[in-house]
């Protein structure tokens, strides 16, 4: 066996790092939200401004049966390293994967890392293969969320009556969406709620520093996503001055737009208890439907304690699949 680093522009090796990682994942989770195949080349061959890349094969007989990736963020968390690893699902118990996770320790270590992080996904009541890997492997348990998924056609008549109900709560706020583009009247609050993120939502024993946002960051993010074909489908919530003080984001892939992934949902503390989180879901299901009629299944993830959002996701007809269990290892 040989682990080596791949050419990001070697299409060919990069299609064959990806597909590993495609099939594992079909092979042990119960819904397809992997990556299409050109938004992965697009990003791997281009790179990014606020991270970086390293990919990682293990051959053997001259093919790659394993592949592993060790992201390194640039403008935050300085300190750590996340990770992925996969093994072909014809290559189990040959020791692919834990010579992956040693060499992505040397990638990590070698940038100047002492933390790297790592996920798992399993069913909701049991272990899986890959979060007894992790264990093995010294990753510790950091977080537990709550995959969950929800079915926007047969859970639009909910809709209706949750508005109802919730709408006297929101007299002092207005709600506003767009999508593929953040107004530029609200660019300086969203990044003043990225930057909250870290600090309000349930992170657990999760070594993690809050990110750093500004208007250049966000021009970056949204270049990068329309170069790759992920669109984001937004919501927030406007306080009586104009502040935007609720945010909530989808992201749609427009070579999968039947699915799309719920990403974070946050209120600013000082306006809770208005049911904002929920109204400004309810506004971005409502755009999804008139701009993706075809994305039928949303994905998200709730830590187990963020009990206001599982309560949320609960009333909008979200339902548990599987777990992602967060772990990281001091290297």
């Amino acid at each position: 066996m040989e682990i080596r680093e791949l050419d990001l522009r070697d299409e060919a090796s990069v299609h064959r790092h990806w597909d590993i990682g495609r099939l594992a994942e079909q092979a042990s989770r119960p819904y397809d939200f992997y990556v299409p195949w050109e938004t992965a080349w697009l990003t791997y061959s281009r790179g990014r401004d606020d991270f970086e890349t390293v990919l990682l094969g293990a051959f053997e007989d001259g093919e790659m049966w394993g592949a592993a990736s060790v992201v390194h963020p640039l403008y935050d968390n300085l300190h750590s390293a996340s990770a992925e690893f996969y093994v072909h699902p014809e290559r189990h118990r040959r020791g692919l994967g834990t010579a992956l996770a040693r060499a992505a320790e040397d990638v990590a270590r070698g940038r100047g890392r002492r933390l790297l992080m790592t996920e798992a996904y399993a069913p909701p009541d049991e272990d899986s293969a890959g979060l007894l890997f992790a264990r093995a492997m010294g990753f510790k348990d950091g977080l537990v969320d709550g995959m969950k998924v929800v079915d926007l056609v047969d859970t639009e008549d909910l809709w209706p009556d949750l508005e109802a109900r919730t709408a006297p709560r929101q007299v002092d706020y207005r709600v506003v969406t767009w999508h593929d583009g953040v107004p530029e009247g609200l660019v300086e609050d969203l990044c003043r709620l990225n930057e909250m993120f870290v600090e309000e939502a349930p992170m657990g024993d999760l070594d993690v520093e809050p990110e750093k946002w500004d208007a250049g960051r966000v021009a970056e993010q949204q270049e990068r996503n329309r170069r790759t074909g992920r669109r984001v489908v937004a919501a927030g919530a406007l306080a009586s001055d104009g502040t935007l003080v609720g945010l909530t984001e989808v992201m749609v892939n427009e070579r999968a737009t039947q699915r799309g992934f719920q990403s974070g949902t946050l209120v600013d503390r000082r306006h809770r208890g208005h049911a904002l989180g929920l109204a400004i879901k309810l506004a971005n299901h409502r755009q999804l439907r008139t701009l993706y009629p075809e994305c039928r299944v949303l994905l998200t993830g709730n830590a187990d304690v963020n009990a206001a959002m599982n309560k949320v996701n609960e009333a909008l007809g979200y339902r548990e699949v599987e777990r992602c269990v967060e772990l990281q290892k001091a290297i």
